[in-house]
């Protein structure tokens, strides 16, 4: 089973340097980023498509799937992860906004910790897990793709190498020290002899 993480196109919050809230759309750089991955996917069969809530991740499937003409699901458990609502539409050098997230941060380590209606590190976590026990038990030997986001992408990707092992304080320094372009691509495989493994890490070789 081959799995390809794609990270959505730029959107406004990506150009604009504000924290995204859901419905945040694609820029006219991010339609065309689209696109253009959509021609490098194209002479891949995919069995199904899987594609985050978010408009942003919404709108990079749909035109990708375009070219791919696949089966296409909208799928909450590949969401960004969920930042507070306080935050949301907000530029990220906001003084006021900068002191919630040094909170947060602080407190990432903890694992439970909330500042307000925020996802917590451990629920991520949770969350990637259930992502790959869907794949595993759902798409054996198929090969599939699931547009998403760079922290999701991240946590998940940190669950294929860490496994049951993954702690909030390892997910922070693959946070930091790791970063997913608009539109990489990250591929995942799932096999008997190896189980989980990174195949790929951001390929950017189609811009």
């Amino acid at each position: 089973m081959l799995i390809y993480f794609v990270r959505h196109g730029e959107s406004e919050g990506n150009r604009g340097e504000f924290h995204h809230h859901p419905n945040t759309p694609l820029t006219k750089v991010g339609i065309k980023q689209a696109e253009v991955l959509a021609k490098r996917l194209s002479g891949i069969h995919f069995d199904l498509i899987y594609a985050s809530s978010q408009f942003r991740a919404k709108q990079t499937a749909e035109i990708i799937n375009k070219k791919l003409n696949a089966p296409i699901e909208f799928w909450d458990e590949l969401v960004e992860l969920r930042t507070p609502t306080e935050i949301h539409g907000k530029k990220i050098d906001d003084k006021d906004i900068k002191i919630i997230k040094k909170v947060i941060r602080s407190n990432f380590i903890q694992g439970n910790f909330k500042y307000s209606d925020e996802e917590t590190p451990n629920e991520i976590i949770g969350r990637a897990g259930r992502v790959l026990k869907h794949l595993e038990t759902k798409h054996n030997n198929q090969t599939i793709l699931c547009v998403s986001h760079c922290t999701a992408i991240k946590a998940i990707v940190a669950k294929v190498i860490f496994g049951n092992k993954l702690s909030p304080d390892t997910l922070l320094k693959m946070r930091d020290r790791l970063f997913v372009q608009n539109t990489g691509i990250t591929i995942c495989e799932k096999s008997e002899k190896y189980d989980w493994t990174l195949n790929t890490w951001n390929d950017m070789s189609h811009v």
